[in-house]
């Protein structure tokens, strides 16, 4: 009896162990029953812990599937895989016992995996290499089945094998559109944030590279030999080794009519300090005559007096008869 195909892919899985391998291993076979697609894992350890574990590094790259379908293997019949699947909402279906048969499609390529792996045991070739490449050929190949590459059933394009192909046209206007504005907003955020600056090296300017490993603090002058964007290939004038490298890497080397940045940043400080100096001395004549001049010439923060003290005027006491103060001030008196 033949069983319907899927509605979809990643939905109906089969799984089984392949081995043991001459070194003792095992390969962890898992086989789409829509797109014939294959996932295969080497393992050593073939308990049902190691083997959930495989199961949830394929689903973190495909999903969880609705059926999945195996031998009567411990592993597979065992209370905690039950568990396991009662957990993610699969339906575990175990095969009749002594009929693989019913499992078909998953021994039908252990038995293609098995001549391969015979095949490079044979010529004497790494057969994991071998493996690989035989599974970009098959996802790549269209299926006698179904009639197309299981890729392409898979993932609803054929991947790119050895053999060129024309690419196959998708309609992504409003998925391009939509990630070239997210693009944009991305690098103005980060434009913002690193205080980026257009930088004004071109190819032919003498260079200073920024050391990513400080082996010695002797330094070499570089000239840029190709640029694109903040791309940059410099040369060494002492080696003549060429390096690649972000243009934020690169300091440029200015000629002896120009100035340096260092004296630029000296003049800065000096007009700085210049500027500074001539409002201080502005400040001190304008309050000559008002306040005393001290060394301290630091800025004093304006001290204020107490609220209790709002209702009453200051005076000098020039001299006290009894409980009488007799003020200097000539505005009115003050009786303690």
């Amino acid at each position: 009896m033949r069983k319907e195909m899927p509605t979809g892919p990643w939905e109906d899985i089969a799984i089984d162990f392949l081995g043991p391998l001459p070194e003792g291993q095992h390969l962890f076979v898992v086989v789409d029953s829509y797109s014939r697609y294959l996932e295969v894992c080497e393992t050593t350890n073939t308990e049902c812990k190691e083997t959930i574990q495989h199961l949830l590094e394929i689903f973190g790259r495909y999903g969880v599937p609705s059926l999945i379908k195996a031998d009567n293997g411990p592993q597979f019949s065992s209370e905690e895989f039950k568990r396991f699947c009662q957990e993610y909402g699969i339906q575990l279906v175990n095969t009749i016992p002594y009929w693989p048969q019913m499992n078909g499609q998953v021994e039908r390529q252990n038995r293609s995996i098995l001549k391969r792996l015979r095949i490079a045991q044979e010529l004497g070739k790494d057969w994991r290499k071998e493996l690989r490449e035989f599974l970009l050929v098959y996802h790549s190949t269209n299926h006698s089945t179904t009639g197309e590459a299981p890729s392409k059933l898979m993932f609803g394009r054929r991947i790119k094998g050895r053999l060129p192909r024309v690419p196959a046209s998708i309609n992504d206007e409003s998925v391009r559109d939509f990630d070239n504005l997210q693009k944009a907003k991305g690098k103005l955020y980060s434009d913002k944030k690193r205080h980026a600056e257009h930088s004004d090296i071109q190819e032919g300017d003498r260079v200073l590279v920024k050391r990513m490993k400080k082996d010695h603090k002797l330094q070499t002058e570089f000239q840029v030999i190709h640029k694109k964007g903040s791309d940059t290939t410099v040369r060494s004038s002492l080696s003549g080794k060429e390096f690649r490298r972000n243009v934020t890497h690169l300091k440029k080397v200015p000629d002896s009519n120009d100035k340096t940045s260092d004296d630029k940043d000296d003049e800065r400080v000096q007009n700085n300090e210049h500027q500074l100096m001539e409002e201080n001395a502005q400040h001190s004549t304008t309050n000559a005559g008002s306040l005393p001049q001290t060394e301290d010439s630091r800025g004093k923060r304006k001290r204020r007096e107490p609220v209790r003290y709002d209702d009453y005027v200051p005076y000098y006491v020039e001299e006290a008869i009894g409980g009488v103060v007799a003020s200097g001030s000539t505005d009115m008196d003050k009786t303690l």
